[in-house]
């Protein structure tokens, strides 16, 4: 008796989901091997607080990765056997690429990213959940700019390590230029354990990393126009972002200073809020401009 549908596309699918888990596990045992921490002792031994919040935005931009190689390479439903198993270990290969990807970012972002702290030794240091806040978005930002660089049609291995470089590069600079514009010193407020902050700032890494998305994933049909297009939508994209924020705090935050809300009176829901609108920005910019 036969099926009134083809199994096969069902079938796949899952093997993808469970190929997907396999990869969370293999991101967890890489984790360990080059963090200079141990995850265990610092989640359940030592309770750190800080903790959590990167290792959840670590998981969370593993399943970006992992999502942007299975739709980077769509397995044609007459591959046959031979021709899925080809498709699942090209998927494993670029979300194993990626993971290493997203260890380097973190280490360059905890270098490069907030001027005068290490973010890595505030979390595990001082506790400091400001600062697991922030590196939660590194990870997140970086997870989605490295999707969008695999997800490149007409790219390759070169194109994608190119593309999610300047990103990195972009991200660090424009995350440096926000401290600047922010109306606070988002490095000192960060350094001090203010959640608020951090939260903050995460997010908005998080809809810059929308914009290099955006900037990152179109067709590559050659170096100049993609470098072009490239500055183009970093630079608008931001400026955007900058002037439709304001809009909207302005209109959804009639009632608060923000610098104050989030520097004297360490406001967490300001922070938030403040930090979701930038991402909604980001959404609306990266699906409509």
């Amino acid at each position: 008796m036969s099926l009134p549908f083809d199994p096969a596309p069902i079938l796949l699918a899952l093997t993808q989901v469970v190929l997907g888990v396999v990869m969370l596990i293999v991101a967890r045992l890489i984790k360990n091997l080059l963090s200079p921490y141990g995850m265990d002792r610092e989640l359940t031994t030592r309770d750190n607080p800080a903790f959590g919040l990167p290792v959840a935005g670590y998981y969370g931009a593993v399943a970006c990765v992992y999502v942007g190689a299975v739709r980077a390479n769509p397995v044609p439903l007459d591959a046959g056997t031979a021709g899925a198993l080809q498709a699942l270990g090209f998927d494993f290969a670029w979300a194993a690429g990626g993971i290493l990807a997203l260890t380097v970012s973190r280490w360059v972002m905890d270098w490069a990213l907030i001027t005068g702290a290490r973010v890595s030794d505030e979390i595990i240091r001082n506790r400091n959940i400001g600062a697991g806040a922030v590196e939660a978005g590194v990870y997140i930002a970086s997870g989605l700019v490295l999707s969008g660089a695999i997800r490149q049609p007409g790219g390759s291995v070169l194109t994608t390590c190119v593309f999610f470089a300047l990103s990195q590069m972009v991200l660090i600079a424009l995350g440096r230029l926000y401290q600047r514009l922010a109306g606070y010193d988002v490095a000192k407020e960060i350094q001090t354990g203010n959640l608020a902050a951090g939260t903050a700032f995460s997010l908005t890494l998080i809809a810059l990393s929308l914009l290099m998305l955006k900037a990152t994933s179109g067709d590559f049909v050659g170096w100049g126009p993609n470098l072009t297009y490239f500055a183009f939508d970093s630079v608008s994209g931001f400026v955007l972002l900058i002037a439709l924020r304001w809009l909207t705090d302005l209109a959804l935050l009639p009632g608060a200073r923000i610098s104050e809300e989030i520097v004297r009176d360490r406001n967490v829901n300001v922070g938030l809020v403040e930090g979701v609108l930038a991402v909604g920005v980001a959404g609306i910019i990266l699906f409509v401009f």
